[in-house]
């Protein structure tokens, strides 16, 4: 099963201070030493997700309670492929083992498109609908039916699986600090790479970057929404903040943002520890105001 870092402690430098890695889309992420990044992100991250009776999907902005959803990946160590392994989901103390179904590709909506998607079984539906007090189902990504790709033109065309749209978030938590305060968790932000030691805003210059194996370009930042005022150990929606202050403090194109939004260029493996190296730069449009 796969294991969680713990604290980091590495010289001074741009380093990776800890990947994030969301297998159920809204549902608590892991937090492995090391992962496997493709064309289309992480490995495995949002490769699953939960809809309605409607087949629309399900996130934090109307069910906060996914927060309390803890996901672990069995039968794997660092996956290197997109082949689903055995789902391992507690609520509560309450736990199942979700093995990948095989059934015919079903319709979902994601945001407006609609999506090819593999429907997991009446038992873990059953299992899920009991505890988030609704009825829902658990789908899989499948990339054989479903080879969507996003159409907003910084994306160029990337595919992803069940994110919002991009294959990778990145996160420096220096620019989180500065923006609203030490005590604001990264994990509200859900990004999938969290870098360290570095000036705050100074992403905001970068264009490409090299981290082990892996070469990212940053496309466009990262717009915040509702989501971000739920408690990530809770799952209880806070009242407006922190997207209240985002809103005053730190905005691009007029909308709050926090994070840059990547495309894998080069795929490979990084580690937690490894150095950001910047290939290419640019001029930074993000607005910041931080005494609003």
């Amino acid at each position: 099963m796969i294991e969680s870092s713990g604290p980091s402690s590495f010289p001074a430098g741009p380093r990776v201070e800890s990947l994030g890695i969301h297998p159920v889309k809204s549902a608590r992420g892991l937090s492995p030493r090391r992962w496997y990044f493709d064309a289309r992100g992480p490995i495995l991250d949002r490769h699953w997700m939960i809809v309605d009776a409607s087949r629309r999907f399900l996130s934090l902005r109307e069910v906060p309670d996914l927060a309390r959803l803890v996901v672990s990946l069995r039968g794997i160590d660092e996956p290197r492929s997109r082949q689903s392994c055995t789902l391992d989901l507690e609520f509560d103390g309450h736990r199942i083992e979700v093995f990948a179904s095989d059934d015919a590709p079903s319709a979902a909506t994601l945001w407006g498109s609609d999506r090819l998607v593999i429907d997991q079984g009446d038992k873990v539906a059953k299992w899920l609908s009991e505890r988030l007090e609704r009825e829902v189902r658990l789908v899989r990504h499948d990339p054989e039916h479903d080879p969507w790709t996003q159409s907003d033109p910084p994306a160029d065309n990337a595919a992803t699986g069940l994110s919002d749209g991009y294959p990778v978030l990145i996160l420096c938590r220096s620019t989180l600090a500065k923006t609203l305060g030490s005590e604001w968790s990264p994990r509200r932000f859900r990004p999938n790479v969290l870098v360290g030691d570095t000036d705050d805003g100074v992403e905001d210059g970068w264009r490409r970057i090299r981290i082990g194996d892996v070469e990212l370009e940053l496309v466009k930042p990262c717009v915040r929404c509702i989501a971000t005022t739920v408690d990530p150990d809770r799952g209880v929606r806070n009242d407006a903040e922190p997207l209240r202050m985002l809103k005053a403090r730190r905005t691009w194109d007029g909308k709050p943002t926090m994070g840059w939004n990547a495309l894998v260029r080069t795929a490979g493996r990084i580690e937690v520890g490894d150095t950001v190296e910047v290939i290419e730069t640019r001029t930074s449009d993000i607005e910041f105001s931080p005494n609003a």
